[in-house]
């Protein structure tokens, strides 16, 4: 926020300074040392017609390339930075050069002059400016830092004292308390903060489509109008997705999202907003938007989930793309909250050329126990539909996809020894789940049951506190929100061994790998834990939820997030 970001403009100015007095300095080294003629007709047709041409396209390719940014690099970074952009400036002009003039020797040392001088006259005006930036910078801390006025304005802009209003505009869930862990996250965060009057939500949901807001799942939620409800005291705005656009969906509506959220901010006047944008879908587009958030005095927060670009579900080119977002969106955001310290690792260490400012507020869950008789019937009706016994089975909940690895968990469970079921509790997936019908035969099993998604929270609640044991195949990114429900519900959980699952964990949980016959070797020992070693997974596990990760608690460093 108080970070005085370089202009483009300027830095292109400094740039063809430079240039022009590297060009003319290098011809006053051509005409004077090297050969003493004139040659006033050479000059003008040659090398001042090729400079101009070369020039002409370094202008347009920089006016459509990102600021460099300036303000956020090191020296070394500036000059790496230089070089490279001056390198092929010279290699415009020595295509011109030998396409349209027979080049000399005498040509081809003007042309290193050019560069050595390019490379140095630039990478001083770049350095000046950077340090020019990073002055400015410093004076408005300093100037925020000792200027109480500064609150005291706000707050009259606000027109309500102390408890001026901090609009939070929330990006990326679907919807809210539906399946999955952005939409889990959003309806706590809202429940948590309903009694906040310092804070005013605005969150974006989906009209249609896959997982879209459905207002008749949501108790508390008012209509407002056909786009807009209330729940919370939030106020919720939702956008239609073109149904033809397929997996594009999710790209379409994250930015139809942030720029309907713009537009609302311009409109009402809205002074520092914030704007939270969930996932990495969207960051060749985000510049823009950015800026215009800015240009209000807001700033932008943003959670880049996990390694998306590590999905085996994706193609070569979507996962190239998901990298090529995540590195934008951690470049033009003002701070990356990461859920997860391993995440935050990998954004400090993969994107250090852009100093990101990073903070680690992980997902938040519950202590679950449901003992109403509602639910109890609910639960008996869901185990006769599908021929499980309670406290008789294992399951597994989460998106049925390839880096979930349900593969090796069927697989696993199949060659283990054990009397009870595997109930799979997920999202429908009839491409994948043929796949695995036709790689592990899993339907001659009658152990293996999938057994379709639950999204009544009690009755959920409910099987997970009833089951024997929880598998969990996640292995991409983050504290994920399945992991953390179960760690406070169910007794025994038999995790993917990965750095993210035990960092949530640790040792409140039993690890398998993908190494054939080690998960079915666990399931064999879980099989023959007695009372009191589950107890005390049990006791591990919930130990770790209330220390770490309850609601209260992430809703907490979020306040502290939105009103700093």
């Amino acid at each position: 926020m108080n970070q005085y970001r370089s202009k483009r403009n300027i830095t292109l100015i400094l740039d063809m300074i430079g240039i022009s007095l590297s060009f003319i300095i290098a011809l006053s080294i051509r005409f004077t040392l090297l050969t003493k003629t004139i040659g006033l007709d050479l000059i003008v047709s040659t090398y001042v017609s090729f400079f101009a041409y070369a020039l002409l396209i370094y202008v347009f390719i920089f006016l459509f390339k990102d600021n460099p940014r300036l303000e956020r690099m090191s020296y070394r970074e500036i000059i790496f930075k230089t070089v490279e952009q001056q390198f092929l400036f010279v290699i415009t002009y020595i295509v011109f050069f030998f396409v349209f003039h027979k080049a000399d020797v005498i040509s081809r040392l003007v042309i290193g002059i050019f560069f050595i001088c390019n490379v140095l006259l630039c990478s001083i005006g770049r350095i000046l400016y950077h340090n020019f930036c990073v002055y400015k910078s410093n004076k408005e801390r300093e100037k925020r830092a000792n200027d109480e006025n500064v609150k005291i304005n706000r707050q009259e802009f606000e027109g309500i004292g102390r408890n001026s209003i901090q609009h939070v505009y929330i990006i990326g869930s679907k919807s809210i308390g539906m399946y999955g862990g952005y939409e889990s996250f959003v309806m706590n965060l809202l429940a948590e903060h309903n009694d906040v009057k310092e804070i005013k939500y605005h969150v974006a949901c989906k009209a249609n489509g896959n997982g879209y807001m459905n207002l008749s799942k949501l108790p508390g939620s008012l209509r407002i109008n056909d786009s807009e409800f209330s729940y919370c005291g939030a106020h919720c705005f939702m956008i239609s997705v073109p149904d033809r656009l397929g997996s594009m969906q999710a790209i379409y509506y994250d930015l139809e999202a942030l720029k309907w959220s713009c537009e609302h901010i311009e409109r009402n006047h809205i002074r520092m907003p914030i704007v939270y944008i969930l996932a990495s879908r969207i960051g060749p587009f985000e510049k823009k938007y950015v800026e215009r958030i800015h240009d209000a005095g807001g700033m932008v927060l943003q959670n880049p989930d996990g390694r998306e670009n590590l999905r085996r579900k994706w193609s070569w080119m979507i996962r190239n793309y998901w990298k090529f977002s995540e590195r934008l969106s951690v470049k033009y955001a003002d701070l990356v909250i990461c859920d997860s310290k391993n995440i935050e690792a990998y954004i400090k260490d993969e994107y250090a050329s852009y100093k990101p400012k990073t903070s680690f507020i992980a997902y938040g869950s519950h202590i679950t126990k449901t003992e109403s008789d509602d639910t109890e019937i609910k639960y008996q009706s869901w185990l006769e539909d599908h021929g499980l016994e309670d406290g008789e089975f294992y399951i597994s909940v989460g998106r049925f996809v390839p880096e979930n690895n349900f593969d090796i968990m069927i697989r696993e469970f199949m060659m283990s020894h054990t009397q009870k079921d595997f109930a799979i509790i997920t999202t429908e997936n009839s491409k994948y789940a043929a796949q695995l019908q036709q790689k592990l035969q899993y339907k001659q099993d009658s152990r293996i049951k999938f057994v379709g998604a639950v999204y009544d929270t009690e009755l959920i609640a409910k099987i997970r506190n009833s089951a024997y044991g929880y598998f969990h195949g996640h292995e991409v990114g983050g504290t994920n929100p399945s992991l953390l429900e179960a760690l406070g519900s169910t007794k025994l959980n038999l995790l993917y061994d990965v750095c993210y699952n035990r960092e949530v964990a640790e040792d409140a949980a039993l690890y398998w790998t993908k190494d054939e016959g080690n998960l079915a070797s666990l399931i064999d020992k879980a099989d023959k834990l007695d009372e009191a070693e589950l107890e005390g997974y049990e006791k591990k596990a919930k130990s770790r939820i209330t220390a770490e990760y309850s609601w209260k608690m992430i809703a907490d460093k979020y306040l502290d997030i939105f009103l700093m």
